[in-house]
């Protein structure tokens, strides 16, 4: 579990101030939308993970200019790492709906990018993406169902071909804080925050859903599968509740609901149960956001997601802290539950031949032979190869037969 670190406020710490508070946290991923050097100094040595990302302006210039796009990778990442632990570009923000005019050049914008940090050698430290809203989505409900809107399908097409071409992620700013606000004639506030209750089964796969985060996350995955995609794993680069609206707001908006929301997320996510269609599968979360912004237009409500007041003080108790050891020190490699037998053999192959994983204790006879099936077997020898080469998430692909998980298989 990470943050977003925006500073679209006047009375917000300096760079330095804020990276101590997140320190303080122990939040080791950060997501920032505008930097400077000052910025990016503020994080060197610190050994935080850090996304930074580009306008959606930038978008047309990087998609038309490789030139251009080389210089700002080689000014603003080249030139920071390795001191500053840059892991991510986010290229845009849900460009694909509400920046029609960007929307052509996206993927020839991430290639250039991509192409400036093969040229520099940083291209396997380094993943592009771009963060899509759920607009992108035709069909929703039930997840099973859901499919990409038609108007996007070739722009969805060419990103999800470039993301599994650069062993890169789909990136998705995922609240189901709107999808509520705006369904709670049909969505219950319980499962809207993780709260207990009925929660329902997608009548198409039987399986039951007990929380609306899960279900947008499997609708998303199920529209990359309607596409040939089951390889692509989501990176939510958004996701929050605010803390105080206007007076029409307060039943939704009010500080028990953002607590609630926010606290109930990161146990669900620390867990390590992945979602009903990807059980078992991590899903690295930026809660939006650290700091309260004050410039922000529009309602109240968009000047109140921090999760701490400009001062540092918190708005409301919520504890990072647990959660983000458990993940970062317990992971594993296992097999990807979508993967066809043929593809599952063929990684196992190769782990135990080529990939000089150690398979002894998987041969007839050993003592992690049974259960005797491929799946099994699979998961033994990619763990192997993935905990031999230090938890390297590179080393937990096998061609998508494959996927890191907190959820100790043994």
């Amino acid at each position: 579990v990470g943050v977003c670190y925006g500073r679209n406020g006047d009375n917000l710490p300096p760079p330095q101030v804020a990276v101590q508070l997140i320190q303080a946290q122990s939040i080791t991923k950060v997501r920032i939308f505008s930097y400077d050097a000052e910025t990016l100094q503020a994080f060197a040595n610190t050994q935080i993970e850090l996304v930074i990302g580009t306008t959606n302006a930038q978008v047309v210039d990087f998609g038309q200019s490789q030139g251009d796009a080389a210089d700002w990778v080689t000014r603003n990442v080249a030139a920071a790492l390795p001191a500053t632990k840059i892991v991510a570009i986010a290229v845009g923000s849900e460009v694909i709906t509400s920046a029609p005019n960007a929307a052509g050049y996206l993927v020839a914008a991430m290639t250039n990018i991509y192409s400036a940090l093969q040229q520099a050698g940083i291209d396997k430290q380094v993943k592009v993406s771009t963060p899509l809203s759920m607009g992108v989505l035709g069909t929703s409900f039930p997840p099973s169902s859901a499919t990409f809107d038609p108007r996007f399908s070739a722009v969805m097409q060419s990103l999800l071909e470039f993301l599994s071409r650069t062993g890169s992620y789909l990136m998705a700013n995922v609240y189901p804080y709107y999808a509520y606000r705006n369904d709670m004639r049909y969505i219950s506030s319980d499962f809207a925050l993780f709260r207990p209750n009925q929660g329902f089964t997608d009548s198409n796969s039987g399986l039951h859903y007990w929380n609306l985060f899960d279900a947008q996350l499997d609708a998303l995955y199920y529209a990359m599968a309607a596409y040939n995609h089951r390889e692509i794993l989501i990176v939510v680069s958004e996701t929050g509740w605010p803390s105080m609206g206007n007076a029409d707001e307060v039943n939704v908006v009010n500080l028990d609901n953002a607590a609630s929301y926010n606290g109930n997320l990161i146990k669900h996510l620390s867990n390590g149960s992945g979602t009903p269609f990807r059980p078992g599968i991590t899903t690295d979360t930026y809660i939006f956001e650290l700091f309260n912004e004050d410039l922000r237009e529009g309602p109240t409500s968009n000047r109140n997601w921090g999760l701490f007041k400009p001062d540092g003080t918190k708005v409301y108790n919520i504890d990072f802290g647990n959660s983000i050891v458990v993940q970062r020190n317990r992971s594993f490699c296992v097999a990807n539950p979508n993967a066809s037998f043929t593809d599952l053999q063929i990684a196992l192959d190769w782990a135990c031949g080529p990939g000089h994983a150690d398979c002894q204790a998987i041969q007839p006879g050993q003592s992690c032979y049974l259960p005797d099936t491929v799946a099994s077997h699979a998961s033994y020898a990619f763990n192997s190869y993935f905990q031999s080469n230090g938890m390297d998430p590179s080393a937990c692909d096998f061609s998508g037969a494959a996927a890191v998980t907190i959820a100790d298989p043994s």
